[in-house]
């Protein structure tokens, strides 16, 4: 006769009931960690997720709060008065050798209005042309691209260059009559 141990039982439907609970406890307990992570997941739809958490010894409780934010952009446009022609002072330099080409073009600006100083050469070459303007001719400047559509635009690099000039034209490569 084989001895059976101190818990044993005739039937087996103890130990199938134990193993029915420990499968449903598993089950139950991966189903509330799937749960959670499909709550926590972001689906791209808010852009902050606060999390808040309160334990007990019997429960916890996850409470799950969105929030959306949205921004609104104002543009302010400033307009800054452009002085007429006979209050800007232009110089007119050349850089490419092209001979007579600051003259002309001083000539031009001055039966356009301009206060022309005398126009002279520039070294080293520039490529491409400049306008460069001492502060507060920006837009003096800009508007004499018509002139030089191809040339940068620039606060003056050096401010002794611009010896009475409030702009200073450079002509450089790719300059065009």
């Amino acid at each position: 006769m084989t001895s059976k141990g101190r818990h044993s039982s005739d039937s087996s439907a103890g130990f199938y009931k134990d193993l029915a609970m420990m499968i449903a406890g598993i089950l139950l307990v991966g189903a509330a960690v799937f749960l959670l992570l499909f709550l926590l997941a972001d689906d791209g739809s808010s852009t902050t997720t606060t999390v808040q958490s309160t334990t007990t010894t019997e429960l916890t409780t996850t409470t799950l709060a969105t929030t959306t934010t949205s921004s609104t952009s104002t543009t302010t446009t400033t307009t800054i008065p452009v002085r007429p022609p006979s209050e800007v002072r232009v110089a007119v330099l050349n850089s490419i050798g092209l001979t007579g080409a600051a003259g002309r073009l001083t000539e031009e600006l001055a039966n356009d209005g301009y206060q022309t100083l005398e126009a002279d050469d520039f070294e080293p070459e520039q490529d491409p042309s400049r306008i460069w303007y001492r502060e507060g001719f920006a837009a003096e400047a800009n508007g004499l691209l018509v002139y030089v559509p191809s040339a940068l635009v620039e606060m003056l690099p050096i401010p002794e260059l611009s010896e009475g000039a409030d702009v200073i034209i450079v002509l450089g490569v790719g300059y065009e009559e």
